[in-house]
């Protein structure tokens, strides 16, 4: 079965921290236009609608394609995305960061998470490059992670975005059980990041000082 539509709905938990503070966010913003990128279980979408939200859920199958987030679905005031961010290389997370930016409004909030190297499981697996560890067993047997430190996550993001709040939370009991049903987390640890699409004027401000 694929695996954003887990058989078994005890297994999936509340909605994220980070989808919480994204409906705090915008309680003064009604009917936002939001984008939920890699959607997995669908728990934050189903947040994010029932606050009263739009929501454009990607699938975590079609968000991995080559041109995931087409321009003819429009712009989002913010994404969210619990999971997407932690998979792929330094180079495939960065180029899904490129296409969320593309689809956000000037100033849209990104409230996404990514692997710590304090992450019990950084360094152990198959090694695709410094930072990236694939499981050689369990759910997520062969699926690479990448694990950043402050510096290197915040070198990630600076090409489109302001960082506006970053911390690093143990997530084994906030992370989705759906997609860790063989081997539980333990010692997991992540990224949680709210960060500002930079102003498209203010890029072509810059450009024209360079």
């Amino acid at each position: 079965m694929d695996p954003h539509s887990p058989p078994d709905r005890a297994t999936i938990r509340p909605p994220h921290p980070l989808t919480r503070q994204l409906i705090d966010d915008l309680s003064n913003r009604p009917g936002s236009r939001v984008l939920d990128f890699c959607t997995g279980s669908g728990r934050n979408a189903a947040a994010l609608r029932a606050a009263g939200h739009d929501v454009v859920a990607v699938a975590d199958a079609s968000a991995g394609s080559s041109d995931p987030l087409p321009p003819a679905l429009g712009r989002f005031a913010a994404a969210i995305c619990t999971h997407g961010l932690l998979h792929g290389t330094v180079a495939s997370i960065a180029a899904s960061l490129d296409s969320i930016a593309d689809r956000l409004d000037d100033a849209g909030a990104l409230y996404a998470t990514f692997g710590s190297v304090r992450d019990a499981r950084f360094g152990k697996g198959r090694r695709f490059g410094p930072a990236t560890f694939a499981p050689f067993d369990g759910d997520e047997r062969g699926v690479a992670h990448t694990y950043f430190t402050r510096a290197a996550l915040e070198l990630l993001l600076e090409p489109h975005f302001v960082v506006e709040r970053i911390e690093e939370s143990g997530v084994d009991a906030i992370a989705g059980a759906w997609a860790h049903r063989q081997r539980p987390l333990a010692g997991a640890v992540h990224w949680f990041v709210v960060a500002r699409r930079i102003s498209m004027r203010s890029s072509i401000g810059l450009d024209a000082l360079a």
